[in-house]
Parts: structure tokens; sequence; C-alpha cells
């Protein structure tokens, strides 16, 4: 593998970043600015070194759920988005900008960290990494194209993992359809039901796909609890005093509850509660002991990801008036048998608190339960390497890996990997807030600065 070459006589430390979704794209451009200059490859083996899967959509009616101005990919340039969309014709700051339009961010944002004269060699390689091994005091990673390279430090920066298999379709011969194979949903007659498993915001992106064109058919939504996402004020709320709480989890539920219905009281929207949780939230959930984590996400999850995971304001607006005219059904509850039946698909399910199982058919069904982080359905090589070598450990909550404060990943003994980190949504169960774009720039800016400094 050629590197860039080089005019100075010092050496240079060597970065790979493994994943170029939003996490390793925005690391990426911080390094390659950084002074003294790195070498910083980043090896991605989807098509697009930036937009990943969140932001690869071509459908101008998903919508970002952060507004514009809180979703620059640098915290130390804080309307750089804005600014963007700005040249690009847009002006409303407040807005929720196409997630298309904000693929297309990213990709800007790595092509101007390219021409920076600032810029170190920032190499954009299209390969898979398979494995990553300590070589003395580097790290050597085996790519799927056959070569090995050796870096002084690697990130992990693999994104969302791969959705969930569906349990109740696993015998039943009928393969659900990935909600991004847009050729796919498009192959939908108007007129036929479709059963979505899974009531998130990604159900919400294929309802919009799938009514496109005036539907007669009936679109059905299930989950365990049936909790859709909820809106997002129309109006940019100020943000309001951090709201502290309690370090044990009921203590801190009842406190929420208290505080939310005093802000109820005064008039104030409950999404002003959740945005003051918002700051504290990471200390919270490193504050609590695993047996507490696996409650919360056993009881309180799907409450907080319908509550904290918002829709624009037009989207919600818009899945509304489909409930409200019968057009989308959002159902509690369970599958318990599948059959294909002729060009239709048979689907029994339980209700949520019911034991009476009900019929309904379908012509598709489309699996929108979302990425699973749980290292034990990961389906990448080198997650599976490090696990089973010991080079790194799953989180206790079952969510990522495991990783110190500045995002070292902790080897199968608990022992710190110096040089090997990970970053985004992988590091999940350690920080919780590890998914959305305001969280994940910040601990981007903070892991260049701690890779820099060696």
């Amino acid at each position: 593998m050629q590197w860039p070459a080089r005019r100075e006589t010092m050496k240079r430390m060597r970065v790979v970043i493994i994943g170029a979704g939003f996490s390793g794209a925005a690391l990426a451009a911080l390094l390659a600015r950084h002074k003294p200059a790195l070498d910083v490859m980043l090896l991605e083996r989807g098509p697009r070194f930036g937009p990943g899967l969140a932001y690869s959509t071509k459908d101008t009616r998903h919508l970002l759920n952060v507004r514009a101005s809180n979703m620059s990919a640098l915290a130390d340039q804080p309307d750089d988005f804005v600014r963007w969309l700005r040249g690009r014709g847009s002006r409303d700051a407040g807005a929720f900008a196409p997630r298309q339009s904000y693929g297309e961010y990213i990709e800007h944002v790595l092509s101007r960290a390219r021409r920076s004269r600032w810029r170190g060699g920032l190499k954009l390689v299209r390969d898979e990494a398979l494995a990553c091994r300590r070589n003395g005091d580097k790290w050597r990673i085996t790519l799927a194209a056959g070569a090995d390279i050796n870096a002084d430090a690697v990130v992990l920066a693999l994104g969302h993992a791969a959705q969930s298999p569906l349990s109740a379709f696993a015998q039943s011969g009928v393969t659900p359809i990935e909600p991004w194979r847009a050729d796919a949903l498009r192959t939908i007659s108007p007129a036929a039901d479709v059963l979505i498993m899974g009531a998130g915001l990604t159900m919400f992106d294929v309802v919009l796909s799938l009514t496109k064109r005036q539907r007669t058919g009936t679109i059905y939504a299930l989950s365990r609890r049936g909790l859709a996402p909820r809106g997002h004020l129309e109006f940019a709320a100020p943000p309001g005093e951090p709201l502290r709480l309690p370090g044990a989890l009921s203590a801190a539920v009842h406190e929420f509850r208290r505080e939310a219905a005093r802000m109820q009281a005064r008039g104030e929207p409950w999404q002003m509660a959740m945005d003051r949780l918002r700051a504290d939230s990471p200390a919270l959930w490193r504050r609590l002991p695993p047996d507490a984590q696996q409650r919360f996400l056993r009881h309180l999850r799907p409450w907080w990801d319908a509550h904290r995971h918002r829709a624009a304001p037009e989207v919600a607006a818009r899945i509304a008036a489909l409930q409200s005219e019968s057009r989308l059904r959002v159902l509690a509850g369970e599958v318990v048998a599948v059959r294909p039946s002729g060009n239709t698909i048979e689907v029994r399910h339980r209700q949520r608190g019911s034991l009476v199982r009900h019929r309904i058919e379908v012509a598709r069904v489309i699996n929108c339960t979302g990425a699973s982080n749980h290292m034990s359905h990961s389906r990448d090589a080198i997650v599976r390497q490090v696990l089973e070598e010991g080079v790194a450990r799953a989180h206790a909550a079952g969510l990522g890996l495991d990783v110190d404060e500045d995002g070292r990943v902790l080897s199968q003994t608990g022992a710190v990997q110096a040089g090997l980190y990970a970053l985004g949504p992988i590091t999940q169960g350690a920080f919780w807030e590890a998914t959305a774009v305001p969280e994940i720039r910040v601990r981007a800016a903070a892991l260049a600065e701690t890779i820099a400094a060696g």
C-alpha cells in the first residue's frame, strides 16, 4: 500500500480509520487539518465516502431529525452546515434539511479537507478491513484485497451494525425487504397491503416513500409496544437549564417525571424536558451499574427512543394524517406465525396484553426494526476477529465495544489497547449518546486531539 510522498524528514504518525460514514469522515477531516500533519487513511467498503447508510437516501422526503443549525460536522465551526446550505440557496437555519443533502455535505467536508493546505496525507481507500492485530508497537490491518498495512493508530468507526434478522420469519420462506432497497419498494403496488416490522424513524421514512404515489392499500407497522416517534416542536425552543438527575435509575425516572409535570404546569412542552436532559444523559448512563443499564434497555428504552429521537414537524404531521385516515395503522404486539399464501403473505400476530391472535394478509414485509449494536449479532469480520482473539470485548450492556472515557478500546481482560480507538454507534454501550451528529462531532474532536498527542 503506497502512502502519499512526504517532504518532512520527521516521521509522521499513520492513522487508519475503518468506516467512512459520518463518524469516520468527520474524524478524518479533523485529523487531515491537524498540525503537525498526519498520514490518514480512510477505509470504506461501500460505494461512497461520507454519507454512510443514514445519508445515502435519494428520497428528498426523508428529512434529518435535527435542525440544520445543530448539524455541523465540526464542533469548532457550528454554522458550517448552515453556511453550506446557504451556498445552495437555503436560508432557514431552523429547517430540517433532506438527508440526501446532508450526505452531499459530508462528502464536501471530506473534499475540502483533502484540498486544505494544512492537510497531511488523507487517502481514501475502498476496501474492507478483515482483521486488526498488534504488531510490535503498531497495528497491522488485513484487507479483503489481500494487503496488510501497518498503522500507529487505528479507529473503528463502523457505524450502525446490520439489522437483526426477524426470527418469526426465519423458517417461513418469506424474506423481508431491507428498508433502504428503493428499487424493491418501487415494485410494491399502491393497492397492496404492506407490513412494516418496527415503528421507529426508519418506518417513517419507508411510509413516506410508499405514499409518494396515491395508495389504496393499508400500511401496517408492528412493534412490541407500538410506540412511534414523537415530533419536534415547530419552533426551536431555548435549551433551558441542564436537568441533573439522581444516579439511581428508579430515583432518576421519578425525578424526571416530577420535573416534566412541573414544566407542563408552567406551560412548557415536554420536548424541552428531554432537551434539558440530553447534556447529562451520558454521565447518568455511565453512573448506572450494568444491571440497571440492562433494566433500562428492557423496560424504558422504547419510551426513551420515541421521545428522544423525534421526527421533523412536517414528517410527524404527515404520519399523523395517514393514521387519522387509517392508511397507516400502528400496532402493538408480536408476530406468532407467518405463511406464504399464493401471492400474499399471511401473518398472524398477537396484540400486546392479549392472547387473541389476529390475521392480516399483506403483499410484502419490510424490516424496519433498526440496527442491532449487540456484538453477538455483528456480521463484520473485523468485529468478530477482535472479539474472538480478545483484542476487544463487548460492553456489559451488550451495546458495542467496551472503551475507556477517551474512546480507547479495552481488551478481553480490561486492559487499554494503546493506539486502538472506537468512535460513533459502536461506543453506545460506553457513552449511550453516541449515535447523533451533535454528540459524535464533539467526541471526534476530542479523539483527534488524543490521537495527535500520541
